[in-house]
């Protein structure tokens, strides 16, 4: 499948989520166990458990009905729920020798910025699995699913009949009444630099690497309609809801609940920012074999068709849209029709620019 949106400069090792785990709140105040219990503790995957580190929240919940438990039916393995998989305990637990987790839910987002020496490679098997993109596979990372930010709007705020169909759209507050929000920065999320760029005309497929000054310009436009830039996933909806805004970017799973909740909403996949959510494996992780095998489940067309129908985000396993209800498919970020309007983040260049870009937003921000 192609890409969209890549630039040629961007050329990852077959290979993006923002922020690993999606902006999702909260770690787990206690670390539930499923499956068999028992097994020894051998290195690398003697025992019958493998511990996850992931971000609470639905996603998790969904994650335990739908992968954990078959898994743990299937192998006799158990899975420990532990997390959330913050940047400084993986290099800690690395550093020290005392590993905790063996599998983490991050992906590029966590293991760039923190560095390849903090995690395993990949066995060959999970490199080449038919139905995943070579895009969405690294020899640190196997992408599980993709989440989207899009654009979304209150028709009874910017006007019945309206759609907005780009983000120079989003910019337009004559044309598209109301304030907007985007996403800021804040505990190391990047901001929406690129629907910036692609509001003062650069190309979808020439995000890469971003123009920062460009986009700081083009920030500096909308920021007197901005009362607020959002920084937990729940925090746009609750803003179009309420009308404190009349447009915002918003991650494309809430928009589907917030609609069925009554609430006059609408969005497009159009220049939509799609990412990567992925497995890791820790550096040394006691249970590593198991933490592969549980990879690799996740990634069954039939594990991943169940888990994403109940929970909407992106199958990265292809064939598991053949197994979904067709109308339902459609409205996942990974269709084939949503991904040839939207971009993939660029991981590398987050990777390398991240910490930069976010102390001059905070800076921008606040003045």
């Amino acid at each position: 499948m192609k890409i969209p949106g890549r630039s040629q400069s961007y050329s990852p090792s077959r290979r993006d989520v923002l922020r690993g785990g999606v902006l999702l709140a909260g770690g787990l105040a206690a670390a539930p166990v499923l499956g068999a219990c028992g097994g020894s503790d051998d290195k690398g995957g003697g025992s019958k458990k493998v511990v996850v580190a992931d971000w609470g929240g639905a996603l998790v919940e969904a994650e335990k009905k739908y992968i954990f438990e078959p898994f743990s039916k299937e192998t006799g393995i158990e899975v420990v729920v532990a997390g959330p998989p913050t940047p400084a305990k993986i290099k800690a637990m690395v550093e020290t020798g005392n590993i905790e987790w063996d599998l983490i839910a991050g992906g590029p987002s966590t293991v760039l910025p923190i560095g390849r020496k903090y995690f395993e490679p990949l066995p060959d098997r999970l490199l080449n699995i038919p139905g995943i993109d070579p895009a969405y596979v690294d020899k640190n990372w196997l992408t599980y699913y993709l989440f989207s930010i899009v654009m979304a709007w209150n028709t009874s705020v910017v006007g019945a009949g309206k759609k907005m169909e780009s983000w120079a759209d989003f910019w337009d507050t004559e044309k598209f009444p109301g304030r907007r929000s985007l996403r800021g920065a804040d505990n190391g999320v990047p901001p929406d630099m690129e629907f910036a760029v692609l509001a003062d005309g650069v190309d979808m497929k020439a995000v890469y690497p971003i123009d920062v000054d460009r986009a700081f310009r083009s920030f500096d436009k909308l920021k007197s309609n901005v009362p607020q830039w959002w920084t937990s996933g729940a925090q746009p909806g609750q803003m179009l809801v309420s009308k404190q805004v009349g447009a915002t970017s918003i991650f494309s799973g809430r928009i589907g609940a917030l609609k069925k909740g009554g609430a006059p909403l609408e969005f497009t996949w159009n220049g939509g920012m799609f990412q990567l959510a992925a497995w890791s494996v820790v550096k040394d992780a006691p249970n590593k074999e198991n933490a592969f095998k549980l990879m690799e489940f996740s990634v069954r067309p039939d594990i991943q068709a169940s888990v994403w129908s109940k929970y909407p985000n992106g199958p990265s396993n292809a064939k598991a849209l053949d197994l979904m209800d067709k109308e339902f498919a459609k409205t996942l970020p990974s269709h084939p029709q949503n991904v040839e309007v939207q971009f993939l983040q660029d991981s590398e260049w987050w990777g390398s620019n991240r910490d930069a870009v976010l102390k001059r937003f905070q800076e921008f921000a606040k003045s």
